[in-house]
């Protein structure tokens, strides 16, 4: 009940009601109103569903995220309040159902500059750095701290990004990180590879791979596209598995709204959710 009320409460207010598909679809980038991931069901060996997004926007930029998990049956629902300047957003909120503040995102030029979370556990703060004179970050640094036990982690993404007309071609990252704790010595630490994902020309990621210094190097994922009337309405995310075979690992259907965006935010949306959201070595974050 808690949880109904809050999402009530926010559809309420001006400018959060979820909009609706146009009947005629224009050739037209839009922001997405559902998202749908699928997993493998072995026994059956047929698409099952996961989890389902659904998107409210105000301004363009979401405001609240019900976030639908299949095999618990429950629903998180994650709201977001923004200050704008020159229709580009300044600072952004991300608040809980219970009305607490999970994080803290401020802008720059409306690209995220700096993010910080904290809660019960831990805080982590994300500073990022755009090199290339666009909006694709070329380094971020995560620093992470929790209290008991006490502990302190530091990451440096690094990362080499390829654009053309503005959408992506190939980014490749490295970096290092260190881990310690409150008595242990700070050391750093190389990542075990090398990162690459390359782009169709939508700037939709179509492949990734590493190169590793110890173990297998080559392709890891494949992403392919179903694209209608301008916009990608179903993409499968696969794995190797032998010589010239794929194993099918998840599925996403996309459904819209009316709202239209940029062609580079569009496939940062798209590229959110095929390669996952909280990684911030591909996150070319769309809000």
């Amino acid at each position: 009940m808690k949880k109904l009320f809050f999402l009530i409460l926010l559809m309420m207010l001006p400018g959060l009601a979820a909009c609706s598909p146009k009947e005629e679809m224009a050739d037209q980038p839009r922001l997405v109103k559902t998202v749908t991931e699928y997993g493998i069901d072995f026994e059956t060996n047929e698409w099952t569903p996961v989890r389902t997004w659904d998107f409210s926007y105000e301004n363009g930029y979401p405001t609240v995220i019900d976030l639908y998990e299949t095999d618990s049956d429950r629903h998180v629902l994650t709201a977001f309040s923004y200050a704008f300047e020159d229709g580009v957003p300044t600072v952004r909120n991300t608040i809980d159902e219970d009305g607490d503040l999970l994080s803290v995102t401020e802008y720059q030029n409306g690209r995220v500059y700096d993010v910080y979370e904290k809660n019960e556990i831990r805080t982590n703060t994300l500073y990022y750095q755009y090199g290339n004179g666009d909006d694709y970050f070329t380094m971020v640094l995560r620093e992470e701290r929790t209290a008991d036990p006490e502990s302190h982690a530091e990451e440096v993404d690094s990362v080499s990004v390829t654009v053309q007309n503005g959408l992506l071609v190939k980014t490749v990252n490295t970096g290092m990180y260190a881990n310690w704790g409150g008595e242990e010595e700070k050391q750093w630490l190389r990542f075990s590879g090398t990162y690459t994902a390359e782009y169709d020309e939508d700037g939709i990621v179509s492949l990734s791979s590493a190169v590793h210094r110890v173990g297998p190097s080559g392709i890891d994922g494949k992403y392919t596209l179903t694209k209608e009337d301008g916009v990608v309405t179903e993409a499968v995310c696969s794995v190797p598995s032998g010589d010239d075979e794929w194993l099918d690992t998840a599925r996403f259907t996309f459904e819209y709204t009316d709202i239209e965006t940029t062609s580079a935010r569009y496939a940062q949306m798209i590229n959110s959710f095929l390669m996952g959201s909280e990684s911030s070595y591909y996150k070319y974050n769309w809000y």
